[in-house]
């Protein structure tokens, strides 16, 4: 691991920018500055900064063609290795065996292949048990009921409630719990606080309880299965052609736990940023509301725009050279897929948002092997969403500041107040 000591000074091109410092992300994604890696330091070591909770640094990928071919390269292990001790997605380490080579994001193949195979038919395609009809009534029910307010925070009263009740419905919650479910939601983003981005006493005592009840949840889905995702986790198999042994049932309850919450908070965030965008670009919401045959692409063209997480880590499991550079065994590589989606050498004007683009190969949910099997999860409910806006809404006027989560591992709004012209 490349050793650099906890005083190291950001190097110039980052210009005072400390990818680790959460607070500096409270404005958004520096866009900016990932043009400027791009141009100049396509493969940057970053040093520690004052999120780096271990003191170590880490490389930067910022160019679409690296990060999607580490996104592919088994050397770049989302589990761990190179002599470390720990791994994961996290710049922070994940302990092996406890988080890392147990979550599904932060499992290797073929174990992570398999488990993929088992769950995948019942996340997309024709197998999907996401209720579509159910999405789109309660998208139909919400947007009413926010055309009728006329003022409203979009993401309170739309993307979080919706994003929530179908996540739910994917996992076999009963309808009775969602109430409580979206109140723990709102509170914490895992074992942060939502509005500071920071692990407090309560946040820490929120995760836990929601923790507990995705234990009984579980239990419950042991004695009864249900037609439903959290039924699948339960009870669902690994391919026997995988080789691979059985899932002990510590592996079922923490990917039960991690997925549900982060299918939670991946369809809640997209829709979020979808409605801050075309709230952004008018023109582009009038030009959908003149030909809805754009809506597929405008989906694609809202998550290029914002992906749902600005990063995720990677370990080196032996030495690699890269741009003249040696990436040492154990080093951290993080990919950060902001930066690859607007690369300017794929997106012709990477930099304008337009629901007319194609193609649109964007890294929303991932690349290689760890692409996001809930991505067309996300785009099943982000398209009943548009369909009854533009049914009931002429235009959507910001009416004051947006507000984010000071946070670089989520691109989490908290405030969209939007004003809602009826159509």
């Amino acid at each position: 691991m490349t050793p650099t000591p906890r005083t190291a000074e950001l190097p110039e091109v980052l210009d005072g920018f400390d990818l680790t410092d959460h607070a500096r992300f409270a404005t958004g994604v520096p866009y900016g500055l990932f043009a400027r890696l791009r141009r100049q330091a396509p493969l940057l070591y970053h040093p520690p900064g004052a999120g780096s909770a271990d003191g170590e640094g880490f490389w930067v990928l910022s160019r679409y063609a690296d990060i999607a071919a580490a996104g592919a390269d088994p050397v770049f292990s989302a589990q761990g290795g190179g002599g470390r001790k720990g791994g994961g997605t996290h710049l922070e380490d994940m302990e092996i065996g406890v988080h890392a080579g147990v979550l599904l994001p932060m499992m290797d193949d073929p174990r992570h292949q398999a488990l993929k195979d088992m769950i995948t038919p019942s996340l997309s395609g024709s197998g999907s048990l996401l209720r579509v009809d159910l999405a789109r009534a309660d998208a139909a029910r919400l947007v009413n009921r926010a055309v009728l307010q006329g003022s409203v925070n979009l993401v309170e009263a739309l993307a979080e409630p919706l994003a929530l009740r179908a996540v739910a419905g994917l996992f076999g919650v009963p309808g009775t719990d969602w109430d409580q479910l979206q109140s723990w939601t709102h509170q914490v983003i895992a074992l942060a606080d939502r509005r500071t981005g920071r692990s407090d006493e309560n946040s820490r005592a929120t995760f836990m309880t929601m923790a507990r009840y995705f234990q009984g949840l579980l239990a419950a889905k042991r004695e009864r299965p249900d037609p439903d995702f959290g039924s699948v986790l339960t009870h669902g198999r690994l391919p026997q052609s995988s080789g691979e042994p059985p899932l002990r049932p510590y592996e079922r309850e923490h990917n039960f736990v991690v997925l549900m919450m982060h299918a939670f908070e991946q369809t809640r965030n997209v829709l979020a940023a979808g409605l801050l965008a075309m709230a952004e670009h008018p023109g582009q919401w009038q030009l959908l509301r003149a030909d809805r045959s754009l809506l597929p692409g405008a989906v694609e063209e809202m998550l290029r725009w914002a992906p749902p997480n600005p990063y995720n880590r990677r370990t080196a499991t032996r030495d690699v050279e890269l741009h003249g550079r040696l990436i040492r065994a154990g080093d951290k590589i993080t990919l950060w897929w902001p930066s690859a989606n607007r690369d300017e050498t794929v997106f012709d004007r990477s930099d304008t948002f337009d629901i007319r683009r194609d193609p649109n190969p964007h890294l929303s949910f991932g690349s290689g092997v760890h692409d996001c099997s809930g991505g067309e999860a996300g785009r099943l409910v982000m398209s009943p969403l548009f369909e009854q806006l533009l049914d009931h809404v002429a235009a959507l006027r910001l009416t004051g500041p947006v507000v984010r989560t000071p946070y670089n591992k989520h691109t989490v709004l908290l405030d969209l107040p939007v004003e809602l012209l009826p159509a």
